[in-house]
């Protein structure tokens, strides 16, 4: 997700995006002039009297994202009590508008921004992250932009036009108070907030090209799930079952988040294949929502090389962590009425291992209150980064701080992104371990 500079760094992707498309276009050279600023500035903050053209980028509008809007749950319940953080999910809507000081200047910088947002639909992650490094060249870009973690949230950003009517425009303009410039409107989609290139050419054919015939075949994959159930937890010992067509074939694997799995294969048939996913948490596949994906290569060329085929659909499955939970020595009481509340830190012990920037909760929940009382619920984060120290990317265990607990028993879990640590059942029927008593 991204931080509340999230909205400052998505109209700072797109100015060094303008500023870089302008220089590759040459519109110095067209304009015949030494340099072509492009500014996000509110626009009675441009001077009118100004002896150089200029782009501008202005955010008119913010919006709430509908596809986002009720993704995740309410903040709060009916007793009023925080049981979740969703994500603000806004689209922004910037006008981009041409400033020029000799005739057709503004129309040529708006035809270039226009030209240049349209080659540009949708900004990687690689590319946000080159946008908003701080460097000599962007004396206007704040540095701290880059910690945004634009470049890191779910969602990536698409760039759409938009098809304002004359009465629109004019409407907007006469809001600013400021006479009609030529401009264009688009949107940038979604901004999630929570607390010419070079040309690349192959080389000269040496060798008569080979033609090889392959059956169509219609690979698919219509559903993941336990193997055991629906409804079991998928842990990394899991067996996962995967059902569609055309799964048999020579060389054929599985891949979890682009990580071969197929050593965890121990079904294979047309329809259904089942398999583990351990070799590929060993190989680097952390918890949460998991693409899995069948693929199916051909051997080609003098010598045979594998060639990537065919491959089906993604299907989403969520990878749970395996987890143990300890008690850290150095607890601290605080005794306020008959309730003895309880401080200090619960190691956890994660299987898969956790990223730097995945997030990490610990909830307690618990089973020992008084007849009449609602059990008490507690939510803790992991410290920033998950307490990892460079240069180290994972690590198998966090410390997780809690405070203000009242004492007692407590079921524990931790959640790993989309990934829940699963509880397991006494003889009572009632969920009864891991449990934890700080």
């Amino acid at each position: 997700m991204s931080s509340a500079l999230g909205i400052a760094a998505t109209a700072g992707v797109l100015q060094q995006l303008l500023q870089t498309g302008l220089g590759a276009l040459k519109i110095n050279d067209v304009l015949d002039v030494t340099t072509t600023k492009v500014t996000c500035l509110s626009p009675e903050r441009i001077d009118s009297d100004a002896d150089a053209s200029q782009l501008n980028l202005f955010l008119y509008q913010t919006t709430r994202n509908p596809g986002w809007a009720n993704m995740d749950l309410p903040s709060r319940d009916s007793r009023g009590e925080r049981v979740a953080s969703p994500a603000l999910a806004i689209d922004l809507h910037f006008l981009v508008t041409a400033y020029g000081v000799a005739d057709f200047h503004a129309e040529v910088l708006l035809g270039a921004a226009m030209q240049i947002l349209h080659e540009t639909p949708g900004m990687g992650r690689e590319a946000i992250r080159i946008a908003l490094k701080p460097g000599a060249d962007k004396p206007q870009l704040p540095k701290q932009l880059a910690l945004a973690g634009l470049a890191d949230q779910l969602e990536q950003l698409r760039v759409t036009p938009l098809n304002l009517s004359m009465d629109e425009l004019s409407r907007l303009w006469s809001a600013i108070q400021l006479p009609m410039r030529p401009s264009a409107a688009y949107q940038v989609s979604v901004v999630l907030i929570e607390a010419p290139r070079s040309e690349r050419r192959a080389l000269p054919v040496t060798a008569p090209p080979r033609v090889y015939v392959m059956p169509l075949r219609q690979l698919r994959i219509d559903r993941a799930e336990a193997a055991d159930g629906p409804g079991t937890p998928v842990l990394p010992a899991t067996r996962v079952r995967l059902s569609g067509a055309q799964f048999k074939a020579n060389g054929m694997r599985v891949t979890a988040n682009g990580i071969d799995a197929s050593a965890g294969l121990s079904l294979s048939e047309d329809s259904t294949l089942e398999l583990t996913l351990q070799t590929a948490v060993a190989a680097g596949l952390r918890a949460g929502i998991v693409a899995l994906q069948v693929q199916q290569p051909q051997f080609m060329g003098d010598p045979p090389v594998e060639h990537q085929a065919l491959e089906s659909n993604l299907v989403a499955l969520v990878l749970n962590p395996s987890a143990a939970f300890a008690v850290q020595a150095g607890v601290v009481d605080t005794v306020v009425g008959p309730i003895t509340f309880k401080a200090g830190t619960i190691k956890v012990t994660l299987t898969p291992e956790v990223g730097l920037r995945q997030r990490v909760r610990l909830l307690l929940n618990q089973i020992d209150n008084a007849p009449g009382q609602p059990p008490r619920a507690y939510t803790f984060y992991a410290p920033d980064g998950n307490g990892i120290v460079a240069p180290a990317e994972s690590s198998g265990t966090v410390l997780i701080p809690f405070r203000q607990v009242a004492a007692g028993k407590y079921l524990a879990r931790v959640q790993v992104d989309a990934g829940i640590s699963p509880l397991t059942m006494g003889p009572d029927g009632h969920f009864a371990t891991p449990m934890v008593q700080p």
